[in-house]
């Protein structure tokens, strides 16, 4: 795969039972992506739900400037009394979780319902 067939991050947000979740496509790997998830994210804390489920079904791929980021999201949603939970997380972003330990920080679920279900519960 070349450079110019790498898909470009995308993000969409809808709302489940009144959680937002953060559909993430693509490859999360820079400041201006974060600029647009932190601004997105900003947005949806301000109409009152502390907490948002991260669906990482459709991203391929993250760096450390990723990691950072979803430090930075848990960050925000926890100082509101909230939690963000992530779902859907393919192998590969799967080990990076592993290899820095930030799968024992965040809740990882297999589903985005099973993380609704969490918040919910």
């Amino acid at each position: 795969m070349t450079v110019t067939e790498r898909p470009p991050f995308d993000l969409e947000i809808s709302d489940l039972q009144g959680i937002p979740v953060f559909h993430m496509k693509g490859r999360l790997m820079d400041q201006q992506q974060a600029d647009r998830l932190m601004e997105a994210l900003d947005r949806e804390l301000a109409k009152g739900p502390a907490s948002v489920v991260l669906d990482m079904g459709e991203l391929q791929y993250m760096n450390s400037t990723g990691l950072n980021i979803l430090i930075s999201v848990l960050t925000s949603t926890r100082n509101k009394g909230g939690d963000t939970l992530i779902a859907r997380v393919s192998h590969s972003v799967r080990q990076l979780f592993v290899v820095t330990k930030l799968d024992s920080v965040f809740i990882i679920t297999d589903t985005v319902d099973e993380a609704i279900a969490k918040l919910k519960g």
